[in-house]
C-alpha cells in the first residue's frame, strides 16, 4: 500500500517496514492465555483486595504484611508496587509548595470557575471530562513538527521503541525538545490542571508523560486502567490525553467506559460469564472519545479505557500527562532527568507542579 513521507518517516522508531494491506484486519500486538489470564486475574483481586480493606496507608501495609504468606517468597510485582507506594510520602517538595501553586493558578477552591459545574459532574459520574480544543493550528503544527523531528531521532532508542506500530517519545516536557517551552501547556495548562485538581485535590503533581503515535493498521490495546489494581475511595492518578490530530470513530481514538472509575474493579480482575475478562474484546458501554485537533480529555485513571486501532492512512499523534496525589511515587525521576536549560527557566510555579527544588 502505497504511504504518504509522513508516515514512513515513523517506520523505524514503530519497528515496521510498512503498514498492512488491510487495516482494518484486528491485530491483538499483546496475547494472554486463558490460564495467564486466570492467574493474573487472581492476583489482581487479590491486591485489590488489599487495597480497600483500609483507608490508610499503616492499614493498607498492615493487611499486605499479613498476606505476605499467601503472595509468596518473592511476592509479585503488583505487591512489590504495593509496598513501594506504601513507603511514602514521596513529594520532594513541601506541601505548601503546590498550594501556592494552585492558589496562583485560581484553583485553590474546589469551586472554582476554570471548570464549569457540568464539567465537574461529568468528572465526577463519568470519569473523564472532554475539554474542548485548547490549542489552536498554527501552535499545533509547531508541535507537530517537533515530535517528528524527535521521532526521527530518538523514537528507535530501546526506552522509546515499546510497541510494533507505535512511535513513542517519553517524557516529552521535561528533554531538551522542549527547552524552547513549547510543550509547557502538556502540563501547566490551566484547564487541565483544574481537572486534575478536581480529582485528586490540591496536592497533586505531574509524574511523567509520552507522545504516542498509532500508525495506520496499527493501536489497539486491551481494555486497561492507569493503575495495577482496583481502587475504592480516593482515586490516586489522573491522565490527560492532548489530541495532537482529529480524534475521530476511525483512527484509533480511545475507548472508554464511562463510570467504571467507581467500581472498584480492575478489568484484570473482572469476569465475564465467570471467566476472567478477555481484555482484548469489546466492552459493554464502551465509546470512544473523539474531538478536533488541539482538544484535551482529561480522566480519572481509574477508568477503563483502552487505544483502538488506526483504520485510516494517516498519522494519529497524541500526547499524554499523567498526574497523581503528591505523596504517590512518580513514574519519572524528574529531578535526575530535566533538561537543565528546562529546569533553570521554570519558575515557583512550574516547579510546584513538577514537585522539583530550585535550580542550584
Amino acid at each position: 500500500m502505497e504511504v504518504s513521507e509522513e508516515v514512513a518517516r515513523y517506520f523505524k522508531a514503530a519497528q515496521i517496514d510498512k503498514i498492512p494491506d488491510d487495516l482494518s484486519k484486528p491485530r491483538h500486538l499483546f496475547k494472554v492465555s486463558a490460564e495467564q489470564r486466570r492467574q493474573n486475574y487472581e492476583k489482581c483481586v487479590l491486591a485489590t483486595e488489599i487495597w480497600n480493606s483500609a483507608d490508610t496507608d499503616e492499614g493498607r501495609r498492615a493487611v499486605l504484611d499479613a498476606h505476605k504468606t499467601k503472595i509468596g517468597p518473592d511476592g509479585d510485582v503488583a505487591f512489590r508496587i504495593m509496598e513501594m507506594f506504601l513507603d511514602g510520602p514521596f513529594n520532594r517538595l513541601p506541601l505548601t509548595e503546590i498550594e501556592y501553586a494552585m492558589d496562583q493558578l485560581g484553583l485553590a477552591d474546589e469551586n472554582n470557575s476554570v471548570l464549569s459545574e457540568a464539567e465537574r459532574d461529568c468528572l465526577n459520574r463519568n470519569g473523564y471530562v472532554n475539554l474542548g480544543p485548547l490549542i489552536g493550528e498554527d501552535y499545533l503544527e509547531k508541535m507537530r513538527n517537533r515530535y517528528d523531528e524527535a521521532i526521527q531521532r530518538e523514537g528507535a532508542s530501546p526506552q522509546n521503541a515499546e510497541k510494533e506500530g507505535i512511535g513513542r517519545v517519553a517524557d516529552t516536557v521535561i528533554k531538551p525538545m522542549n527547552r524552547d517551552s513549547l510543550l509547557d501547556p502538556i502540563f501547566m495548562h490551566p484547564r487541565q490542571l483544574a481537572a486534575v485538581r478536581h480529582v485528586l485535590g490540591v496536592h497533586c503533581k505531574y509524574i511523567g508523560s509520552n507522545y504516542h503515535c498509532a500508525l495506520p493498521g496499527y493501536g489497539h490495546q486491551g481494555i486497561h486502567a492507569d493503575f495495577v489494581w482496583g481502587v475504592k475511595g480516593e482515586p490516586q492518578v489522573v491522565n490527560a490525553v492532548w489530541l495532537i490530530d482529529e480524534f475521530t470513530e476511525d483512527n484509533g481514538a480511545t475507548r472508554i467506559v464511562p463510570g467504571t472509575h467507581l467500581s472498584g474493579i480492575h478489568p484484570s480482575g473482572d469476569l465475564v460469564n465467570g471467566e476472567p475478562r478477555d481484555l482484548n474484546a469489546p466492552v459493554e458501554g464502551e465509546i470512544k472519545v473523539t474531538g478536533p485537533a488541539g482538544s484535551c480529555f482529561v480522566y480519572n485513571a481509574h477508568l477503563w479505557h483502552g487505544g483502538t486501532q488506526n483504520c485510516t492512512n494517516k498519522l494519529r499523534r497524541a500526547q499524554h500527562a499523567f498526574f497523581s496525589r503528591s505523596c504517590r511515587p512518580s513514574s519519572t525521576d524528574v529531578p535526575a532527568v530535566i533538561d537543565k536549560a528546562i529546569h533553570k527557566r521554570l519558575g515557583r510555579v512550574e516547579r510546584a507542579v513538577l514537585d522539583i527544588e530550585s535550580p542550584s
